[in-house]
């Protein structure tokens, strides 16, 4: 049994070397390198033997013609040497395989032997013709009586033969000697070239495997050859990829962060706070945890970026995150939502005591004063707080919870800026009943403006010396479907703070300067329309193509149109307000300030305005004639007027002693309920008809008999 598990065990090797060298032949026979090696050195060398072995055959060849001339030569020169020519006879034994023909000449060239194969001699012929391996030799022979010229005919067939015969030999020996050459190089390629670079093949294919999705690993080549140089070269792309690897990773890691993270204090983003905002309310509802929510605004921002510039600015912004975020735990998150406005996420808050102390916290750290660049800088900020689960209704999905308690952080926020800035707000639940009421005034107020729920009213303006009148100031009126007349009071700061007194500021213009152009048509050429203009409708900055347009599309003169723009709105954007100012004066839109002596006016802006008339306040006329303050404002502005040549309209009269007041002070309007309540539009039209001081431009009434209080009740119904 040995003996046969033996056996077994050499046949399988010796059948493994077999495979082995089967194998070893396809990879050299299917590589192309190996193939134009050995072919090369094959055929190279085969071409060397042929043009040696050819050489030295024809060396071969020269020599044993040569030989064989000169054996031919000295037999014939023996034969003839001691002949007589008279009876010159030729050995039958001369004539051979070799000499097939042999002419002798006299030395009178007379022909004296033409014996053998002599090509068809022709006598008389310089040189003796050759054909084929037959060569003619012409040399002179001495004889005893007379000197001989031979010609011998020398085959050479059998030299040739003997050379060709040779040839072939060499030839033969020559093609197997380049076989055995191309074997050689062929072998060597294998080992040399094809082998190394089939390791080097799976030594690649093992990095790239073993690498499942990374960077190769390094390959190492122990062989000192040629693919040691390209293992190198691999290496180097390996480590350039490498470095480009952690190039790309530095990169992303740098866009992720800037992605989630402000550029300016380095906190997190919006984005990055929305994201942990959730998880920070799963994880309170999952573990019934508390937290609060701290909005924090720096106070009058603008202004000090104004004051001390942009740079200085965005160092406050920087200093005031880096606090925020130092006073903070771990656990807490400081972020950045806006360009002064932070937020604050503070776990494990149990109750609004905790609240307020962080809040107390928070002020504290973010308003302690600073330096730089020999500045002393100090920050106000206000500060909104919501917390969680209080201030939240549990019954909401996760994601509007997050959105709920930021909103109620921002409501309590602006309630602390409302009550003069600088401190800290706890959310409540009136605040939550004044943000739904605030909601859905926003949506009544859309719903107004598609349905068209507003009308124009307007209030009558006289002169007060000739009390004719001189037009009206239209005023907007909401008639809500379900709860009646809402004060304006009321919804045009909302309409301002959305951005729908756009649209409603346009509609009031067209309505009432086509009111205007249909009270021309009956007759009362002379009477012009105030329209209050919001703030916002100056720095919108399409205020003059609107105004003219409704002008253009109600045909109404320039100069019958007032309009109105509070003092603290002025005041708001001084530079860019006198610009626009002056772009509505060219077009001859008359300009009044109202509500003046409320605000800050500066006088020095105030004679660069292009203003036609100045509007006293109601509230220094309602005391006007009790209250030397009110009557010292009031003469203060009325000598303004005078100086800047501007009219002057006293709003809120409400009897005839402050009318009688104006008059004796040189007021030129007056406005109020002592002359009219506002009026919808055919009222005002009725008022018109039975005003019986006439007015301006148009015809005089019969009623001027009555008492200014009687015709006034008598037109209020």
């Amino acid at each position: 049994m040995a003996e046969i598990s033996s056996a077994i065990a050499i046949v399988y090797r010796k059948g493994r070397d077999f495979l082995d060298l089967r194998t070893l032949s396809e990879k050299v026979y299917r590589s192309r390198t190996a193939r134009t090696v050995s072919g090369s050195v094959a055929i190279v060398l085969f071409l060397v033997q042929v043009f040696v072995y050819g050489g030295a055959l024809f060396t071969q060849y020269q020599n044993d013609t040569n030989q064989q001339v000169k054996i031919e030569k000295a037999l014939i020169s023996t034969a003839f040497r001691y002949s007589n020519i008279d009876s010159l006879d030729i050995p039958e034994a001369l004539i051979t395989d070799t000499l097939v023909g042999l002419v002798l000449l006299d030395a009178d060239d007379r022909l004296l032997l033409n014996k053998g194969n002599t090509l068809d001699y022709e006598h008389g012929v310089t040189e003796p013709a050759n054909a084929g391996f037959v060569e003619s030799i012409r040399w002179e022979i001495t004889a005893d009586t007379d000197t001989l010229s031979a010609i011998a005919y020398v085959s050479m067939h059998g030299q040739f033969d003997d050379v060709v015969r040779n040839g072939l030999w060499l030839l033969l020996f020559g093609l197997v000697a380049s076989l055995i050459a191309a074997a050689v190089s062929m072998i060597g390629t294998a080992r040399y070239y094809i082998m190394p670079m089939e390791r080097l093949i799976q030594a690649l294919r093992t990095s790239r495997e073993d690498s499942e999705g990374r960077v190769p690993e390094p390959i190492e080549v122990t062989e000192s050859n040629d693919l040691k140089l390209l293992a190198e070269e691999y290496n180097g792309l390996i480590e350039a990829q490498r470095k480009s690897a952690r190039q790309v990773k530095v990169k992303q890691q740098y866009l992720e962060f800037a992605a989630h993270h402000d550029p300016l204090t380095h906190l997190p983003n919006r984005l990055m706070f929305e994201n942990a905002l959730k998880k920070t309310v799963r994880d309170a509802i999952a573990d019934d945890l508390k937290f609060a929510v701290f909005l924090v605004d720096l106070d009058n921002f603008k202004f000090f970026n104004d004051q001390y510039g942009h740079l200085v600015g965005d160092k406050m912004v920087a200093e005031v995150g880096n606090r925020l975020r130092t006073m903070m735990r771990d656990i807490d998150l400081v972020a950045r939502l806006d360009g002064d406005e932070f937020v604050v996420i503070q776990k494990d808050v149990p109750d609004t005591e905790a609240a307020e102390e962080v809040a107390k916290r928070i002020m504290n750290v973010a308003t302690a004063p600073y330096e730089y660049r020999g500045f002393t800088l100090k920050a106000a900020v206000s500060v909104g707080i919501s917390s969680f689960p209080d201030d939240v209704h549990i019954s909401q999905d996760e994601e509007m919870l997050g959105e709920e308690i930021v909103n109620n952080a921002a409501v309590a926020l602006q309630e602390a800026k409302s009550n003069g800035k600088n401190q800290y707000q706890l959310f409540n639940e009136k605040m939550r009943l004044r943000l739904t009421a605030r909601i859905r005034l926003e949506q009544d107020l859309k719903m107004a403006l598609q349905d068209g729920q507003f009308e124009v009213y307007y209030q009558p303006k006289i002169n007060i010396h000739t009390r004719q009148c001189t037009g009206a100031e239209a005023l907007v009126r909401w008639r809500h479907p379900v709860n009646g007349y809402v004060s304006p009071e009321a919804f045009v700061p909302v309409a301002e703070e959305t951005g729908l007194i756009i649209e409603l500021g346009e509609w009031i213009l067209r309505t009432a300067c086509n009111k205007t152009r249909d009270l021309q048509q009956l007759g009362y050429t002379g009477l012009n329309v105030a329209v209050n203009i919001s703030a916002v409708q100056f720095t919108d900055g399409n205020l003059l193509p609107m105004v003219s347009k409704a002008l253009k599309e109600s045909k109404l003169t320039p100069e019958l149109l007032e309009l109105e723009i509070t003092e603290s709105a002025v005041m708001h954007d001084p530079e860019e307000v006198i610009h626009s100012l002056h772009q509505l004066s060219k077009h001859g839109m008359k300009l009044a300030i109202d509500d003046f002596g409320t605000g800050y006016s500066s006088l020095a802006y105030l004679k660069r305005f292009p203003v036609n008339t100045l509007k006293i306040d109601r509230a220094f006329i309602t005391d006007i004639s009790s209250d030397n303050d009110d009557m010292a404002i009031v003469e203060a502005v009325l000598g303004l007027g005078k100086h800047f040549n501007m009219k002057v309209v006293a709003e809120g009269v409400e009897d005839e002693e402050q009318l009688n007041f104006l008059k004796s002070q040189g007021c030129d309007i007056a406005q109020g309920y002592y002359i009219s309540k506002p009026l919808s539009s055919e009222q005002y039209t009725h008022w018109l008809e039975r005003w019986p001081y006439g007015v301006q431009g148009g015809y005089t009434s019969s009623l001027l008999e009555l008492p200014l209080s009687d015709q006034r009740t008598g037109t209020d119904g």
